[in-house]
C-alpha cells in the first residue's frame, strides 16, 4: 500500500516535471528550435496550447486516484481499485498529446504495470498507442503523413516502462510475502512459548 506521503511525492514530481517540459517545449516553439503544427498560425497555436494545458491538468488531476493501492493488493487475488484503471487509462490516453501530461503518463504506466495483471496491462498498451497515434493525426493535421519512427519509439517507451513497474511489482510482492511469512513464524513462536512454560511447570 503506498503511502498519502509518497502519493503526493508522487503528484509533486510529476506536476513539476511536467510544468518544466511544458515551459521548454514552448520556449523553444516560439524560438524556432522546434517547428509549430501546420498550418502555422496564431489560432492553431493558441489552440495547441490551451489544449495541453487542459489535457495536462486533466492527468494531473486524476494522477492520485491512479496510483491509489488498497491494502489488499498484497494478496494475489486482488489487482486493485476499478477507480484507478480507469483513471490510469484516462491520463494514458493523453500524455504523449500533452506535454505537460507525460511524467503523470510515465508514473501511471509503472505504477499500473507493478500490479502485475495481463488485464491491466494490456489496455494500457493500447491506450499508450492510441495516444501517440492521435498526437501524430492532430499535432499537424495539415500533413498526411504519420511518422511510424515516432509511433515505434512511442511504443518502446511504454514497454520499457512496463518492464520497469513488473520488475518492481515482482520485487514489492515478493517482499509482501517474506514479511507475511515473518509475521506467522513469529505468531506460531509466540503460540508455542506458554505451551513450553507450562510443560516445564
Amino acid at each position: 500500500m503506498r503511502s498519502k506521503a509518497r502519493t503526493q511525492i508522487l503528484f509533486f514530481l510529476a506536476a513539476s516535471a511536467g510544468v518544466t517540459m511544458f515551459g521548454m517545449y514552448h520556449v523553444l516553439e516560439a524560438l524556432g528550435y522546434i517547428a509549430p503544427p501546420r498550418p502555422f498560425g496564431d489560432s492553431i497555436g493558441t489552440v495547441a496550447f490551451g489544449v495541453d494545458i487542459a489535457l495536462g491538468v486533466l492527468a494531473l488531476a486524476l494522477l492520485p486516484s491512479a496510483i491509489h493501492h488498497d491494502p489488499m493488493e498484497v494478496e494475489y487475488g486482488y489487482v486493485g481499485p476499478p477507480s484507478a484503471l480507469v483513471a490510469s487509462l484516462v491520463i494514458l490516453s493523453v500524455w504523449m498529446v500533452s506535454v505537460l501530461a507525460a511524467p503523470a503518463g510515465a508514473i501511471v504506466l509503472i505504477s499500473l504495470s507493478a500490479r502485475l495483471s495481463l488485464y491491466w496491462t494490456v489496455p494500457a498498451v493500447c491506450a499508450s498507442l492510441m495516444s501517440a497515434l492521435v498526437y501524430q493525426l492532430t499535432h499537424s493535421p495539415a500533413d498526411p503523413n504519420i511518422s511510424w519512427s515516432t509511433v515505434l519509439g512511442s511504443v518502446v517507451l511504454t514497454l520499457v516502462l512496463i518492464a520497469m513497474g513488473s520488475v518492481r511489482g515482482v520485487i514489492l510482492r515478493r517482499q509482501a510475502q517474506q514479511a507475511k511469512q515473518a509475521k506467522q513464524a513469529r505468531q506460531a513462536r509466540q503460540a508455542q512459548s506458554p505451551q513450553q512454560t507450562q510443560s516445564a511447570e
